[in-house]
């Protein structure tokens, strides 16, 4: 019993600690606002209805139920036009208000600013690619945006369906190959939010995840300007084990490549997260990333690297880690 107990309070203790990771109930964005206050009104008559029917059913119950001595059927009540009426009326008066607020938070939540920042987002199993052709780089797995200003997503996929989802920030858009969903909202608050996807597609649907990093404007727009210089060689060798073993299928470039294999890696060292945010950005992680990706991700199509000497991939390592725009660390930023 005790170990029940336990186990019941570590997993209430890990929901807790987790639950920020899809909560829609603390919105930071306009979008949310408005999913928010459809929410509230869809709850208070969700409780109005199941108030009137339970409490009905309970009178009912209790009023005709069989008296001590009572012989044969109680008598009989053939219908009521006024009752029939109002339990007619009352919940399509319901139906219009509850059609009426949706509409309104659907013209809401679907216009589209002007002068928003247009990125366009595409999934792939079992990653997400971020591009940003306005401002001419790419990353991937990990959405920087500023905060305080509008953003377009353009959301599609080059292999099955998949579906865009930040829980913290807005709805989900169904990402279908060779069409484009469009995505708006502006994040208001600088931090770390979680991404999924919420659209079943493999074998890693679970750990096709990312990260949407809100920063201020000031600091986005240092961010893009030093983005676009190209990117430091922090260890020569390990550059020449890149070329020789992974710039087949990634880019360092930070722009689109004209064949995107695998996901971008020029901003790599700004990550919070590896394998599309499945587990921490650490050396030691990216080690085992390297050496054996599908004991971490299953159905991942990137191949292993075992053959690799342990001074190559301390190489390797250093050298994706110093792909990076410096004095950003994206790690502190809260998390939701």
């Amino acid at each position: 019993m005790k170990r029940v107990v336990a186990a019941f309070s570590l997993l209430g203790l890990a929901l807790a600690q987790e639950a920020h990771r899809v909560a829609i109930t603390h919105p930071v964005s306009s979008f949310n606002r408005e999913t928010n206050f459809l929410l509230i009104w869809v709850l208070v008559f969700s409780v109005l209805i199941f108030g009137v029917v339970a409490g009905a059913l309970a009178y009912v119950t209790w009023k005709f139920r069989a008296k001590p001595g009572q012989q044969g059927e109680p008598p009989q009540v053939h219908g009521n036009d006024r009752l029939e009426v109002i339990w007619t009326v009352i919940p399509l008066l319901i139906v219009f208000v509850l059609f009426g607020l949706t509409a309104r938070s659907l013209i809401q939540v679907n216009q589209l600013p002007a002068g928003a920042l247009k990125v366009e987002v595409t999934g792939y199993q079992f990653w997400w690619d971020f591009n940003y052709p306005e401002l001419g780089f790419r990353n991937s797995n990990e959405l920087i945006l500023p905060a305080g200003v509008p953003v377009v997503l353009e959301v599609t996929s080059k292999d099955v369906i998949h579906s865009f989802w930040v829980p913290g920030l807005a709805g989900k858009r169904d990402a279908i190959p060779g069409q484009k969903t469009l995505l708006s909202f502006t994040p208001e608050k600088p931090g770390n939010y979680y991404g999924f996807c919420a659209e079943l597609c493999g074998a890693s649907h679970a750990r096709m995840l990312f990260r949407v990093l809100v920063v201020p404007k000031e600091a986005f727009d240092r961010f893009v300007a030093e983005a676009k210089a190209p990117p430091p060689v922090a260890d020569v060798r390990g550059r020449q084990v890149f070329q020789q073993n992974c710039a087949a299928c990634h880019g360092v470039a930070r722009s689109v490549p004209p064949a995107v294999t695998g996901p971008e890696l020029g901003l790599l060292g700004n990550r919070t997260s590896l394998g599309a945010g499945i587990v921490d950005y650490t050396p030691e992680n990216m080690k085992a990333w390297i050496k054996d990706p599908a004991a971490m991700k299953p159905g991942v199509k990137m191949p292993g690297f075992p053959q690799l000497s342990e001074e190559d991939l301390n190489a390797l390592v250093r050298y994706l880690d110093g792909l990076k725009v410096e004095g950003f660390d994206f790690k502190a930023l809260p998390k939701f």
